[in-house]
């Protein structure tokens, strides 16, 4: 058995290359650089996901309070007090 196993080794060594074969190392190749282009867009998509999370949530936390009105007797249509006409008191 070992021998019949050596011997079609031998045999696939000696003989030719199928035509078939001589074009797959550049399919190959192009595979894998196919892929650490994807694994380089998915890093990249990650590495957005996460800053962008960090800032949302430093400006969400670390922002200013809500505002909050100071007077409630206003309508909104009352002119405010900083009016060049309510200085001039017209």
């Amino acid at each position: 058995m070992d021998d019949d196993l050596d011997r079609m080794f031998a045999r696939l060594r000696d003989g030719p290359v199928p035509a078939a074969l001589d074009g797959l190392d550049g399919e190959v190749m192009a595979g894998l650089a196919a892929g650490r282009e994807r694994l380089a867009g998915r890093r990249t998509l990650l590495l957005a996901c996460i800053v962008a999370a960090g800032v949302g949530l430093w400006g969400g936390l670390a922002g200013p309070s809500p505002a909050q009105a100071h007077d409630h007797d206003r309508t909104l249509l009352a002119l405010p007090d900083a009016a060049p006409s309510h200085l001039l008191g017209s």
